[in-house]
């Protein structure tokens, strides 16, 4: 899908009338492109996963003081890092499903305590190794399946409700979405097949809860250092209690992604969106 939001984002520079390279990663590495780069006045990251979102590319950028959109190194890495986020989440009072993180090493001594999990690699993105298990039978190969994609797997309590994400522009809050996927869980399919998900945007929450929940997006937002802009999810369970899920550095410019969505629904276009963090990510 990186590929999907790279070409998005091209075209919209091209309307923007940006002079552009073009440069794709087939490995996890740019040495053999980073003189170019050095080159150029901006570098628009358009990645999803391992080396693109987790603060490796970001750490050499910044190694070489080349100007980039979106968080610095260190802050990516810590996004990454999902139980990180909800550490940081925990001592700060704000609700998160409980969790437990495993490695191949301890995977024989795990006990199944959650009624209905949640199960994915800890630093991994776009709903890669993702599974929502309610069987006991299940569990282990939904293990095996997050630690092909990670070290370790994260496992969370899956809370009943519904799906909410809110994206942070600079200082502005976006209005909040709801996700309907189909199929009911919104895995790798429902986000990326075009049709496969409804979404409700502004969603259909009071204004009263509808700023609580803005309020805990930006709170970890700014907790994690973020720079620029972030997508925060959420879960929004049958009490109207709002769980944090994760936080997102690189939030996806497709033309079925969230941030762009909510970008509209302010009267954003998908070119005003880029070149706002654009110029937001060069004053940082």
């Amino acid at each position: 899908m990186s590929i999907n939001s790279g070409k998005a984002v091209i075209n919209a520079c091209k309307k923007l009338e940006y002079k552009i390279s073009e440069f794709h990663l087939s490995t996890n590495k740019i040495d053999n492109i980073l003189p170019e780069l050095k080159k150029l006045d901006f570098v628009f990251l358009a990645l999803h996963g391992v080396f693109g979102e987790d603060g490796s590319i970001q750490a050499i950028l910044d190694k070489s003081s080349i100007k980039y959109n979106g968080s610095c190194s260190s802050s990516s890495k810590n996004c990454f890092d999902k139980s990180f986020t909800k550490r940081l989440a925990k001592d700060n009072n704000i609700l998160t499903p409980c969790f437990t993180v495993i490695d191949k090493k301890n995977f024989d001594n795990f006990k199944f305590n959650f009624r209905k999990s949640v199960i994915k690699p800890n630093k991994q993105g776009s709903s890669v190794g993702f599974s929502v298990i309610d069987d006991k039978d299940k569990i282990f190969d939904a293990i095996d399946l997050a630690l092909e994609y990670d070290s370790h797997a994260i496992i969370e309590e899956f809370i009943e409700g519904r799906e909410i994400t809110v994206s942070i522009l600079g200082d502005e809050v976006l209005p909040i979405i709801e996700i309907k996927p189909n199929d009911g869980i919104y895995d790798y399919k429902s986000k990326y097949t075009k049709g496969a998900s409804n979404y409700l945007c502004p969603a259909n929450i009071s204004e009263s809860k509808s700023e609580e929940i803005k309020n805990i997006a930006i709170k970890i937002h700014q907790l994690s250092n973020c720079k620029v802009y972030s997508r925060v999810d959420f879960r929004l369970d049958k009490n109207n209690k709002c769980w944090l899920l994760e936080i997102n550095t690189l939030p996806g410019m497709t033309e079925t992604s969230l941030f762009p969505m909510a970008a509209k629904a302010i009267g954003l276009s998908f070119e005003d969106l880029i070149d706002k963090i654009i110029k937001l990510s060069i004053e940082k």
